[in-house]
């Protein structure tokens, strides 16, 4: 999902891409058909035939020349999981490869003319894939010449390779890590085990790494030990959650199967311990209140209009001038958060809001977003403040900030830094997460402002033109998939 945006670029600026995804289709319909005459399936049901599109296209990419790592991975993406909810739409074999493959395909086609741009060893796939009449002349054309802009300015060659190599940086990483990572899993302290796996897991999910990883350990683990992780320990943050919300979050996403009526109960006296612990629990809990909420949400424990009121409750008197000033910048941004999903941000006082995204602003600098007013500036930070822009509808607050750069060099610097051992720093994998995230944001938040800031850091000026000047920011008639994210929970939108 990071190359979305980049990808809606060479889509608007390719006048003649219609006649090149033509091209592709032909190419793969008449493999497909041959494919499919040639196997001997008994019952021609869905999953035989999205299992045969899926192998011969896999099989067709690597004998074009496409490496194999980069066409598995993008097999394994979770748009591809052959359950369709409306299976009598579905009349052909070319209605599947339309729906379901299609998008995909042009994507890898899409990464291979990236790499073309700024990598002379893309040119001999390139030659094949000319040989095979994937290309129309036209668009041989502009291709010719968006090449010659780039080779026109050189420092855009060297931010466009940096990041189109990250995925495959962080998957590289991730896989020759396969067996330390599984070895974590069999850790005797339950706050290593699982808040160290939640860490993992989240960059795991993010590329679709899930099904290379053997969690069997952790899941047996969840279900059989219960009563140990589902505790509270103090001293939580945003980046390292307690041990019950890892336990829950990872039940819920490797399909595990856990007692929801004891996780209600511990739920429930989890709350009545934050109402009366503390007089403010959103302002002095933050953390505690946010991951009590997304767990109550996991396993669908609604909470009453009094039992909100309890948590969001705020003393008689305003707050004191630079309440907020010792805040995490990520904390600001959850508060508001939370008064947006609880579907109170319209009860709040003005005053209130304001001075959060007040406080909010002045964390924001021009060499990256700080944690604290004057601390470092971090990934988690840039994450929250772009994502409480986009939740406001102010992303043109950010116009003139040049934040990608840095998403981009922290990225690297993590990954150097990064080792898959239990003293392994949990900040470290939480800052790449955080990073991560910061390029979905600028990918999948399909807005004038987000496609700008990718343009500017990655394309020369003559495509940024482009774009300034078109009219629509993703072309009506666009093949390609459109991920979104959600505006109230920031959360990934398939």
């Amino acid at each position: 999902m990071i190359f979305q945006g980049l990808f809606n670029i060479l889509d608007l600026y390719f006048e003649e891409i219609g006649e090149f995804y033509n091209h592709i289709d032909k190419y793969f319909r008449d493999i497909i058909s041959r494919a499919m005459e040639s196997m001997d399936l008994k019952d021609f049901t869905y999953n035989n035939i999205f299992e045969g599109i899926s192998t011969t296209l896999k099989k067709e990419f690597i004998e074009l020349g496409f490496e194999k790592e980069i066409i598995e991975n993008y097999f394994m993406d979770r748009a591809l999981d052959n359950n369709v909810t409306d299976l009598e739409k579905i009349t052909s074999t070319f209605e599947i490869y339309e729906s379901k493959f299609a998008p995909i395909v042009y994507e890898i086609f899409l990464e291979q003319i990236v790499d073309y741009l700024v990598e002379d060893k893309a040119v001999m796939i390139m030659l094949t894939l000319k040989s095979k009449g994937f290309f129309p002349t036209e668009f041989i054309l502009e291709l010719r010449n968006l090449k010659q802009l780039f080779q026109k300015t050189p420092d855009r060659i060297e931010n466009l390779k940096k990041y189109i190599h990250i995925q495959e940086k962080i998957i590289h990483k991730f896989l020759e890590n396969k067996k330390k990572i599984e070895n974590l899993e069999d850790l005797e302290d339950p706050r290593e085990k699982l808040q160290l796996l939640y860490s993992i897991f989240r960059i795991i999910a993010f590329f679709n790494l899930q099904k290379t990883i053997d969690f069997s350990h952790i899941k047996a683990y969840l279900q059989s030990d219960m009563d140990e992780w589902l505790a509270s320990v103090p001293l939580i943050t945003l980046k390292n959650p307690d041990l019950y919300f890892c336990g829950i979050y990872l039940s819920h996403k490797l399909g595990v199967d856990i007692n929801n009526e004891k996780v209600w109960d511990f739920l429930s006296d989890l709350y009545e311990e934050c109402v009366d612990e503390f007089e403010i629990p959103l302002y002095e809990a933050t953390d505690r209140v946010y991951y009590f909420l997304k767990s109550t949400e996991m396993v669908q424990l609604w909470l009453d209009e009094d039992k909100v009121s309890e948590i969001i409750r705020k003393p008689s008197e305003f707050l004191e001038t630079n309440f907020f000033k010792n805040f995490e910048t990520s904390q600001l941004v959850v508060i508001l958060k939370l008064y947006n999903l609880l579907g109170v941000y319209h009860r709040i006082d003005n005053q209130i809001i304001k001075a959060l995204l007040e406080e909010i602003e002045l964390r924001i600098t021009h060499e990256g977003i700080k944690q604290y007013r004057d601390g470092m500036i971090t990934s988690e930070a840039m994450y929250y403040v772009v994502f409480v822009n986009y939740m406001q509808n102010t992303l043109d607050k950010l116009k003139d900030y040049e934040l990608l750069g840095s998403i981009v060099s922290r990225i690297y610097r993590n990954l150097e830094f990064l080792d898959f051992t239990q003293d392994m720093n949990f900040d470290l994998v939480s800052e790449l997460f955080y990073s991560c995230e910061c390029l979905k944001l600028f990918n999948c938040i399909e807005t004038k402002e987000m496609i700008i800031h990718l343009a500017k850091y990655l394309f020369p000026q003559e495509v940024v033109q482009r774009i300034l000047d078109s009219k629509e920011i993703v072309r009506s008639t666009t093949r390609l998939r459109h991920i979104k994210v959600n505006r109230n929970t920031g959360e990934t939108i398939y």
